[in-house]
């Protein structure tokens, strides 16, 4: 209602000297209702918080002044693991939980570190789009061709900046203020200038200035304020003059003060009007912010994947390891009491021959069962830490979990998955993200498409005072006009001064505000491109490639749905072969047991019995690929339908901020003993 009643009070009649204020007021409502739709237009695209990560801040000008012209602060992202991982070492290993590997891959995993990036890359975009520049863009973002005129990340810019132009000699040109142009969103911008000019001209005549010639010193100045706001309008204010002494003797005023004020307004009703022609690289930068946190969840959910696979790779390397150390002492033994019998003559020395031959072979097998398990463990290391360091590199991983147990509800039915993975998918987000981004081009490219029509409003009023001399009387017999005395017959000469009348700047300032001698502008500019070639390319081409991101979407949506049945599918294949595996090994150790018997009532044969370990050996082994090839299953359907992040409690911030305030999970040290402590006496309250 304030707002109202003051356009009210503006469309009086208004003397002559209240205009500036006037057309002030106009300029500060106008700035205000511009900046007053700004938030509307952040929640249409709602911005992450700037504490997000990696501390990237601009430098605002208040209460700093030089804040904005020195380098940004962007905090060093730190070499060294953290130091989660040095807790976790106990007793010359690193005790390893699941929830620990997790963890540990948020805070050191290069892979989410690198990507992190993206976000502080999107907030950079959006200080630049806030500024009036184009988006640079980021990670799995489309970056349309169609709305740049020259380079990418050119931005929006109107009509030159402000000039004083003219030469010094001459003073400044009120025509250059005239011709400020329009200034570029939306970053106002301040100048200053200042000139002296010293300058002697021979004349051919006196007529003018009665001397043959004149010696002029100028000294110019000039300060101005522009600035253009998201509706289009751009707005032009400042102040400028110039104080000139001369020789010439007809100057009334020497020196002269001669300040102008000038304040121009330029409007857009057509082409370049509105906050879609002039904001599209700022909701652009919008959209961008959800594209960064979407690209680094995804690799957050690809990283998380990777590292529940190589844990329960470890827990499968480890399960090899005990069956082939179980299988060397099935052979030892056999090899033992093979070589009794043959020392008291009941079994042939070939037995132990063929005895020893399994000993080796499954102590070779060991072998590499324990070899695959450390480099499994490398793999571990490097991708839980920035670096593997002399600490890291000494220690043995000690996976604390077991491999999990396959449930009837882990995954659910097929149709409730899909719509999952369609909800929670990275890449089906970020392509609706994109097709939105699209969006925005189309409608900025249609505003181009239409015709120049620009209004403007100008007030420029100026004023002029100086130094006046004092004449005394002109002699008896001649007549005083102007700084001479004629007299009835003969030359004119000089009029006698008896003293200086001294104004100045305040003065002429005075006259300029108060508007003693204005000048009013005001007109429409009307343009037409014929054919308008240009611009109907680039609305087809923006139209083209909104198009084709609607095609593209289909197929990435087809690809989710392909990945979430491919999943189910070797989770049910996985379960299948852990059930094959246990009646296999049940198999085999009933087996082995009966021909162990055989063997010692003499109905079986070292070979048979051999045979029989062997069974039991790859049995056990299948059981434990089975649980694992299960285990890893389970991680692909979660990472198929981007629920791995909910099912081990993954907080995104934590992961932008690299920092898991979560408790090292290591049984029987002091810090996991007073946490269960805390536990058991919260429990009892």
């Amino acid at each position: 209602m304030r707002r109202a009643h003051l356009r009210k009070e503006i469309t009086w009649p208004l003397a002559i000297g209240d205009w500036p204020i006037a057309l002030l007021v106009g300029l500060v409502m106008t700035a205000s209702s511009v900046r007053a739709q700004q938030p509307a237009s952040t929640a249409e695209g709602a911005a992450p918080s700037k504490t997000s990560t990696l501390g990237f801040q601009s430098r605002d000008a208040f209460p700093n002044l030089f804040g904005p012209y020195t380098s940004p602060n962007v905090t060093t992202p730190p070499v060294s693991n953290s130091q989660r991982i040095h807790s976790l070492i106990h007793e010359g290993k690193l005790c390893l939980s699941i929830d620990d590997a997790v963890a540990l891959a948020l805070e050191n995993n290069l892979d989410i570190a690198v990507a992190r990036y993206q976000i502080p890359y999107s907030q950079a975009d959006l200080l630049r789009a806030r500024a009036g520049g184009a988006t640079r863009g980021v990670a799995n973002q489309f970056q349309s061709s169609a709305q740049f005129a020259g380079a990418v990340g050119a931005g929006l810019s109107s009509s030159g900046g402000f000039s004083t132009g003219g030469a010094g000699g001459a003073g400044f040109s009120g025509g250059a203020a005239k011709n400020a142009g329009s200034s570029s969103c939306c970053d106002p911008v301040v100048g200053f200038s200042f000139g002296w000019d010293w300058a002697r001209t021979p004349l051919n005549t006196t007529a003018l200035t009665r001397v043959p010639f004149v010696t002029q010193q100028t000294l110019s100045l000039t300060g101005y304020y522009t600035q253009g706001f998201l509706t289009g309008t751009s707005v032009t204010y400042g102040l400028t003059g110039f104080r000139q002494s001369t020789t010439a003797l007809t100057a009334l005023f020497n020196p002269e003060v001669a300040p102008t004020m000038f304040l121009s307004l330029n409007q857009p009703l057509l082409n370049g009007f509105g906050y879609r022609a002039n904001a599209v690289f700022i909701r652009q930068a919008q959209n961008e912010l959800k594209i960064a946190d979407s690209t680094f969840r995804q690799q957050v959910i690809a990283a998380v994947g990777q590292v529940l696979t190589l844990y329960y790779a470890l827990l499968s390397d480890k399960e090899q390891v005990r069956v082939g150390q179980q299988a060397v002492a099935y052979a030892q033994k056999l090899l033992s009491d093979n070589k009794k019998q043959v020392e008291i003559g009941t079994l042939a020395p070939l037995e132990v021959v063929r005895a020893e031959s399994e000993v080796a072979t499954n102590e070779q097998n060991l072998v590499v069962a324990q070899t695959t398990y450390k480099q499994d463990q490398e793999r571990l290391k490097t991708a839980l830490s920035k670096r593997v360091d002399a600490e890291l590199a000494a220690v043995d991983i000690e996976v604390t979990d077991q491999l999990p147990e396959p449930q009837a509800a882990d995954i659910p039915p097929l149709q409730e998955a899909l719509k999952t993975a369609a909800k929670n998918r990275p890449e089906i987000e970020q392509a609706n993200l994109n097709l939105r981004t699209q969006e925005y081009t189309v409608k900025a490219r249609r505003n181009a498409l239409l015709p120049t029509l620009n209004v403007f409003a100008s007030y420029f009023p100026s004023g002029l005072s100086g130094n006046t001399p004092i004449y005394g009387a002109c002699p008896a017999g001649s007549s005083p006009s102007g700084g001479a005395c004629y007299p009835l017959n003969g030359q004119p000469f000089a009029r006698p001064i008896v003293g200086t009348n001294s104004n100045g700047v305040l003065q002429a300032l005075t006259q300029t505000f108060h508007g003693k001698y204005p000048d009013y502008s005001f007109g429409l500019s009307f343009q037409v491109p014929i054919r308008n070639r240009q611009a109907q390319a680039d609305a087809a081409r923006a139209l083209l490639e909104e198009r084709q991101l609607r095609t593209m979407e289909q197929p990435q949506v087809n690809l989710v749905e392909q990945d979430v049945r491919n999943a189910e599918i070797a989770v049910t294949q996985a379960k299948a072969q852990i059930e094959a595996a246990r009646k296999a090994t049940r198999l085999a150790h009933y087996t082995l047991d009966a021909e162990e018997k055989k063997f010692k009532a003499g109905e079986s044969t070292v070979f048979l019995v051999i045979q029989a370990q062997r069974d039991l050996v790859a049995s056990e082994g299948n059981e434990a690929k089975a649980r694992a090839t299960c285990a890893q299953a389970l991680t692909t359907f979660q990472q198929a339908t981007a629920t791995i992040l909910d099912k081990h409690n993954i907080q995104i911030a934590e992961a932008k901020k690299g920092q898991v305030p979560r408790t090292p999970n290591i049984p029987g040290t002091p810090l996991q003993l007073l946490v269960t402590s805390a536990e058991f006496r919260s429990s009892l309250l």
